[in-house]
């Protein structure tokens, strides 16, 4: 049996994503947004909560790296590589399919993994 409280969420708050996970020790909600140079987070007990103090947190953080000269937001992503197994037929399959979408297939895994973990 899955606890949900372990399962984390997303919000996307003021256009900047975070994650949502609950904290026992507090009984509040916890965010913590992603895509910042910096650690930017906030706590609340409701959905609504964490809407306001998200973007109170997140207008401070902003605020704070302009007066530090601090450049708020992650630098470019740096390419990663991974290997994946899989058998030779799947591999044709998946050349049509790239093909087909006039993609290589590299891009091709890339677009189908992001648009199945709503990355885009």
């Amino acid at each position: 049996m899955t606890d949900s409280h372990s399962i984390p969420n997303t919000m996307v708050i003021c256009g900047q994503p975070a994650l949502i996970t609950w904290v026992p020790e507090i009984s509040l909600f916890r965010g913590k947004f992603f895509g910042l140079s910096g650690y930017c987070d906030f706590v609340a007990d409701s959905a609504k909560g964490l809407m306001q103090e998200g973007e109170i947190s997140l207008k401070a953080y902003l605020a704070d790296c302009k007066e530090s000269g601090i450049e708020p937001y992650e630098r470019e992503e740096k390419i990663k590589t991974f290997t994946l197994r899989y058998p030779e037929s799947f591999g044709e399959r998946l050349a049509i399919a790239a093909a087909e979408q006039r993609m290589s297939v590299n891009s091709y895994i890339v677009e189908m993994l992001s648009k199945q973990m709503k990355l885009k």
